[in-house]
C-alpha cells in the first residue's frame, strides 16, 4: 500500500508494472484498486507486453538503415521505406522506434572552402598604396566595372581612368560582366 501512495506522477503503465511486481495470483483485483486502475486495463497491458506490435516495422527500419549504410535520418529512412518497400509508416514512428534501436545517422563533415586562398590568387599586388595622385599622364590608371539598370535588362560600364587630372580614357558598355568586357576596355584605352 505504500509503494502506491506516492504514485500521483506517472502514468498507467508505471502502475501497471508495479502490480505486476507485487501481484499474487488473487490479489491483482485489490491492486488495481490502490493506484485507481482497471483490473481489465491491467490484463490487456499484460497481453499487449507479450505482443510486439513493433517487430515487423523495427525489422524493416533496420534493413533500410544498414541498406543505406547508416547516411540517413529518420526523414529519409520514411522516405526509402515508401519509395523501396512499399510500406507508409508515420515518420513519428519511425523517429521512435529508430530511437528505441539507437540508430542514428553519420553526420558527414562539412567541407569548408577556405575562401582566403582562393581571393589571394586572384588578388593584384597593391602598387598604389593608397596614392591617388599623378605627376604626369598614363603614369598611374585605376578601373572599375559598374553596373547600371536599364528597362528590365542590366548593362555593365567598364572605364579606365588616368589619377593625372581624372581623365576618363576609355570606356566600354556591355550586357554580360565577364573578362572580354575588361579587356575590350584596355584594348580601346592602349589604342587611345
Amino acid at each position: 500500500k505504500k509503494v502506491f501512495e506516492n504514485l500521483d506522477a506517472g502514468g498507467k503503465k508505471e502502475r501497471f508494472k508495479l502490480i505486476e511486481q507485487a501481484a499474487n495470483p488473487g490479489q491483482v483485483a485489490q491492486l488495481c484498486q490502490l493506484p485507481g486502475v482497471s483490473r481489465s486495463g491491467y490484463y490487456v497491458y499484460l497481453k499487449r507486453k507479450k505482443n510486439d506490435r513493433d517487430v515487423e516495422a523495427v525489422r524493416l527500419i533496420r534493413k533500410v538503415y544498414h541498406r543505406y549504410e547508416g547516411k540517413y535520418g529518420y526523414r529519409q529512412l520514411q522516405l526509402f521505406l515508401w519509395q523501396d518497400d512499399g510500406v507508409w509508416m508515420n515518420h513519428k514512428k519511425v523517429l521512435r522506434l529508430m530511437q528505441k534501436l539507437g540508430l542514428q545517422a553519420s553526420i558527414r563533415r562539412k567541407r569548408r572552402f577556405n575562401m582566403k586562398d582562393k581571393v589571394a590568387e586572384r588578388v593584384a599586388e597593391n602598387l598604389l598604396k593608397r596614392d591617388f595622385t599623378a605627376d604626369k599622364p598614363n603614369q598611374k590608371w585605376v578601373t572599375d566595372v559598374t553596373q547600371y539598370q536599364v528597362g528590365e535588362r542590366w548593362l555593365y560600364l567598364s572605364a579606365v581612368k588616368d589619377l593625372f587630372n581624372n581623365e576618363i580614357i576609355a570606356y566600354q558598355l556591355s550586357e554580360r560582366n565577364d573578362n572580354e568586357l575588361v579587356l575590350q576596355t584596355f584594348t580601346k584605352a592602349f589604342a587611345k
